[in-house]
């Protein structure tokens, strides 16, 4: 295993207890697959509800995520996928399944990618819960990616999918803590302590938003809130006060 993918792997790893920094770790990938951008994306195939991060925002945008969703059944690859022509579970490329210049020409393309350089997309998938579509993305100007990539590509894929479960297992342990009962007895609000539960289990600001069905600057507003009201500076801070305060443990009649 060469340095570079050992560094990635090594990174992803000590991302665990937050599934979203443990996904952005895995965007540190593109120093082994080179690649005008990764993307960590998790589409929702019932109602279009994308979440995504980039290590190249200014290519892959919101605006574009959200398009890209809302054509996620014609893109080749998750249609390949759900069509049931081979298995799911393969690291595949669009240049397996249909000449560049095809794709360039395609609707989709001209919908979705025109202006972007994209010629080509690898797609890792990573499991995820019945209805939603998963994966980690190499998105490149030049078509084709060697063996040697795609074997990475699995490695990371696999890491990232076992980091996922201590992540969860690591985020619950912190709920008792963070329970919305007792943010709220410290003084928030409804909506306040539903975000920062969130917040607390490691998710971001953007996936925050996501599964609450609210905007980012709506999750930013009552982030800030909280902190006024505990007295504290940043998340880091609020979690380190919240843990050192003792729970209050039913007593036994």
């Amino acid at each position: 295993m060469n340095e570079k993918l050992v560094n990635v792997v090594s990174g992803i790893v000590s991302a665990v207890g937050s599934i979203d920094d443990v996904h952005r770790a895995a965007l540190a990938s593109s120093s082994v697959i080179p690649s005008l951008a990764v993307v960590f994306g998790e589409v929702d195939m019932g109602s279009g509800a994308v979440s995504f991060i980039s290590d190249s925002p200014e290519l892959i945008s919101p605006e574009l995520a959200i398009k890209l969703a809302s054509r996620a059944a014609d893109h080749p690859l998750i249609e390949y996928s759900l069509s049931g022509n081979g298995n799911a579970e393969n690291v595949i490329a669009i240049s397996d399944l249909m000449k560049p210049d095809d794709f360039v020409a395609s609707e989709f393309y001209a919908e979705c990618y025109a202006g972007t350089g994209i010629r080509d997309e690898m797609r890792v998938p990573i499991p995820a819960p019945s209805g939603r579509t998963c994966a980690l993305i190499y998105c490149r100007a030049e078509p084709g990616f060697s063996e040697e990539e795609r074997e990475a590509a699995r490695l990371i894929g696999t890491v990232v999918a076992g980091c996922e479960g201590p992540s969860r297992e690591i985020a619950a342990l912190r709920e008792g803590h963070f329970t919305d009962v007792r943010l709220r007895e410290r003084g928030l609000t409804v909506r306040e302590a539903e975000i920062f539960a969130l917040l607390a289990q490691g998710l971001r600001s953007q996936r925050v938003a996501y599964q609450l069905g609210i905007s980012v600057r709506t999750v930013e507003k009552h982030t800030q809130s909280v902190y006024r009201q505990l007295g504290v500076t940043s998340r880091g801070e609020a979690m380190a006060l919240l843990i050192n305060e003792p729970l209050e443990l039913p007593q036994d009649d």
